[in-house]
């Protein structure tokens, strides 16, 4: 309905000028910006490529030069209301009420317009209750998977003592992880600012060489999410239970919330409070592995800056309590990490750096009488994500429904301890795949 609303505005663009009859180009429109048959051509030819961000802009740059022109403001608040950008069609709406140059026709257009979406709405809520399947496979690439430390010495007893032996089974430098997975997410929205979801998941993990570290992983959550003015609240709790071989067992819990505040289009705020409890199970092998288990307390404070509709910068202070039986495995996390992120044709780019400071409780004696460990930790990654028609469009004709996604991770973990034995480079390079299969739920 609001296309042909749309057709009826302009079919007076439509007569007197051929959209399709050539490409125009932006150096055209450098070179004319103030020609209004050629940018609304340029804006049309945007919108139909999908390139929506353009033609916002081109019909916002023609509304300051054409202030008189109500069509032009039609058309923009169309498109507007098509990308569901409330703010600004709320501004766009009231100026246009506003304005005695505005007849009473364009606004019975306009009332349209906002009516026609209201139906939109209420229809997509008709089906309140959704599901989808996400099957998932990575394969990961580690060039220190046994954690050989970087002087390729242990301290034990106060004495620096030689690295095991490198075996490619117990102690493994180079290795490939292969990960299979599926997740399984229902969601109801309850109304228009409040959705609640379920989460189940299974991960089965397999090391090509090392023979330990093989694991399933069951995980669940459940989650709300409300939105409270400029508020944007999720509670959270989640379960997990791994499995792994030769390994102590454990089960993990933990309870958090999110919160999201928008302070404009440009920025906002956001923050978390959580905490874990992970439990080991003792058994015949592992006698004193209930010894390790440990209570997390977490928080952290993350600023976003929008610097164009593509480009994100943020920047996160991080504060955590890890608190466990052992004394002298019990400390305090503090550090702050930077994020880079840009939507390009092919997918999004994320550049992020995380530092990290862990100083414990007490020593660990069987290590060293003298030293209590201090650890910072500097994590570096580069990613790229999207869809796979992105990268590969050949792959349009058997993904028509845009439902598979590929991820692509490069990253170095570089942690420096005053205890040789935890003193340890890693780089790891991740690739992964992932099919979502929507299940309509009604």
């Amino acid at each position: 309905m609001k296309r042909a609303i749309l057709n009826v505005i302009f079919i007076f663009f439509f007569l007197t000028g051929n959209l399709f009859s050539s490409q125009i180009t932006y150096e055209e429109i450098l070179d004319n910006p103030s020609d209004l048959q050629l940018n609304l051509n340029y804006a049309k030819q945007q919108q139909n490529s999908g390139n929506i961000k353009l033609t916002i802009a081109t019909l916002e740059r023609l509304s300051m030069l054409y202030p008189e022109n109500l069509d032009i403001k039609l058309y923009l608040l169309s498109i507007l209301i098509e990308m569901d950008s409330s703010v600004k069609v709320d501004l766009m709406v009231r100026t246009l009420m506003n304005d005695p140059n505005t007849t009473d026709e364009t606004k019975k257009v306009i009332a349209g317009l906002l009516s026609n979406t209201k139906k939109e709405k209420k229809e997509k809520q008709k089906s309140k209750w959704f599901a989808y399947l996400d099957l998932k496979y990575s394969h990961t690439e580690e060039d220190n998977i046994s954690g050989v430390t970087k002087s390729k010495k242990n301290l034990q007893e106060n004495n620096l003592l030689p690295y095991p032996q490198i075996d490619n089974r117990l102690v493994v430098e180079y290795d490939k992880t292969y990960t299979k997975a599926a997740a399984l997410t229902l969601g109801k929205n309850i109304n228009d600012t409040s959705s609640m979801f379920l989460n189940f998941g299974l991960d089965s993990n397999t090391i090509n060489k090392k023979i330990k570290g093989d694991s399933d992983v069951v995980s669940s959550s459940v989650s709300y999410f409300k939105i409270l003015g400029n508020h944007y609240l999720s509670p959270y709790f989640y379960w997990n239970r791994p499995n792994y071989r030769k390994q102590e067992d454990s089960n993990s819990k933990g309870v958090g919330i999110n919160n999201t505040l928008i302070i404009n289009e440009k920025s906002n705020i956001n923050y978390s409070l959580g905490f874990a409890n992970t439990s080991y199970d003792n058994n015949l092998t592992f006698s004193t592995a209930n010894e390790s288990n440990s209570d997390v307390y977490s928080s952290f404070l993350r600023y976003n800056y929008n610097v164009t509709n593509k480009i994100q910068l943020g920047a996160k202070i991080i504060l955590n309590r890890t608190e466990t039986l052992k004394e002298f495995d019990s400390f305090d996390t503090n550090g702050f990490s930077i994020l880079y992120s840009q939507i390009l044709p092919f997918g999004t780019l994320k550049f992020k750096n995380t530092y990290l400071q862990n100083n414990y409780d007490d020593k660990e004696t069987f290590i060293s009488t003298s030293i209590t460990r201090n650890d910072e930790s500097l994590v570096t990654s580069i990613s790229l994500e999207g869809q796979i028609n992105q990268i590969l469009p050949v792959l349009k004709t058997l993904n028509k429904d845009n439902s598979i996604f590929y991820s692509f991770n490069l990253k170095q973990s570089d942690v420096s301890s005053n205890i040789a034995n935890h003193d340890i480079l890693r780089n790891f390079i991740t690739f992964g795949l992932t099919k979502r299969i929507n299940l309509n739920v009604q």
